[in-house]
């Protein structure tokens, strides 16, 4: 984007929310009207308003379709940050956590891959981006088991004015083979949507931040497997019913759906580390969604395949931001030692690698922890639960030594008390 661009879009944005429009309103009447010059805007946007969008995006810079991008990305990412400043926009995942999901995940050409809390669609572009990074893209899938084509990507939007800036995001990034949904994932409906169960290899997605729902809301497939109104818990099964077998996941979770007591706390952890494959608990930084969020979470990888065996546990203790509410650029970063380590681990040609992670102690940043281990914890996936911290060695003085000692501090009371004592002596 050149500057003068950058100040025009700058200047929209601004006059927008001055009039009142809502953030995630503002991204969705500058939606309607790149789709369709036609469309009038709805209060509180004005005709005013209507015209300087329709100005921008008839300029001759976003006649380009690499500049109209660009021109999204920017406006996606300031509903982020006015997400994350409270302004009523849907809060998003921060886009180097979803380029670092899909580089865990390894989408292949051959892969059907939903996010059903699609946001404005980043997961799936960065799906995308991956795959054409390295020359490759998906598949048609032409020729299901039942006959038809499957989707290749796919998504689950909470609203409508989402819907629409998930699919003109993925448009405009060159995203083909994906259909959108509107509804609620964990509703008894969301089987009946384009996301059907146990159809997709690959399911990116964060999970609902904490809540409780009504059970009544709540499918009833899902309360079959576990009874609670945690959305968290919930939405964890949810991920699994999406999987087909032998489908693998990247989620994101709050720490406390994977160190909580309940009975459905540990029920939901024992059928993953149990019935599926649970491979990797990865630690972000509790300031991964600040300033919106300080909550602790993580990002579980699975496969609906066969009982676990050993879990690989990583703390991310840097992910290239400040942990602050600024969120600025720093030079501390794990996440390229994460990937090349999870990599390593995952290879099963047997070739070569400088990282032996199998031997890494638990005073680690990382570690390898048996199921066995894991079952006698309570199912507990806490990073803290297994680490192993080494405090300073302390030596210990005899018995012998403190007595001598003692003495010799009471000898010196005694002499002082008697010097004291004779010198009040001499002056009366």
């Amino acid at each position: 984007m050149t500057p003068e661009l950058t100040i025009q879009l700058d200047t929209l944005w601004t006059a927008f929310m001055r009039a009142g429009v809502s953030p995630l309103d503002t991204v969705e009447q500058i939606t309607l009207v790149l789709v369709d010059r036609s469309h009038r805007p709805s209060a509180p946007a004005t005709p005013e308003l209507h015209a300087m969008v329709v100005d921008l995006l008839d300029s001759a810079p976003l006649q380009n379709s690499t500049v109209q991008t660009e021109v999204y990305d920017r406006l996606v990412g300031k509903l982020a940050t006015s997400a994350q400043s409270g302004q009523n926009g849907p809060a998003l995942t921060p886009s180097h956590i979803m380029r670092l999901m899909v580089d865990l995940v390894a989408p292949t050409p051959d892969d059907t891959i939903i996010d059903p809390t699609v946001g404005t669609g980043g997961m799936l572009v960065a799906a995308a981006e991956y795959l054409r990074d390295r020359r490759l893209e998906f598949s048609n899938h032409a020729g299901s088991s039942d006959g038809s084509n499957a989707t290749v990507l796919a998504g689950v939007a909470s609203h409508a004015p989402l819907n629409r800036i998930a699919t003109t995001n993925l448009r405009l990034h060159g995203v083909r083979n994906v259909a959108v949904s509107t509804g609620d994932p964990l509703g008894e409906e969301s089987g009946k949507s384009t996301t059907g169960f146990g159809t997709f290899s690959v399911v990116l997605a964060n999970s609902p931040f904490t809540g409780s729902r009504d059970s009544v809301a709540a499918a009833k497939d899902l309360l079959t497997v576990v009874k609670t109104k945690k959305t968290e818990l919930l939405f964890l099964v949810h991920s699994l019913r999406l999987l087909r077998d032998g489908g693998r996941a990247a989620v994101i979770l709050p720490d406390s759906a994977l160190f909580g007591t309940s009975k459905a706390h540990t029920d939901v952890r024992r059928l993953l580390v149990e019935d599926h494959k649970l491979d990797a608990v990865v630690r972000l930084p509790p300031g991964v969604f600040r300033p919106n969020s300080a909550l602790s979470t993580s990002i579980l990888l699975f496969r609906k395949a066969e009982a676990t065996e050993d879990v690989w546990f990583y703390d991310v203790r840097a992910d290239g931001f400040s942990l602050d509410d600024n969120r600025a650029r720093i030079e501390n970063d794990d996440l390229p030692d994460l990937v090349a380590r999870w990599l390593s681990l995952r290879n099963t040609a047997g070739a070569e690698s400088a990282v032996n992670e199998p031997a890494r102690p638990r005073t680690s940043q990382s570690f390898l922890v048996p199921r066995s281990e894991i079952a006698k914890q309570g199912y507990d996936l806490t990073f803290n639960r297994y680490r192993i911290v080494l405090g300073e060695r302390l030596v210990h003085r005899s018995a012998n030594d403190i007595l001598v000692d003692i003495a010799r501090l009471e000898l010196r009371i005694q002499q002082g008390s008697s010097a004291l004592a004779r010198a009040l002596a001499e002056t009366l």
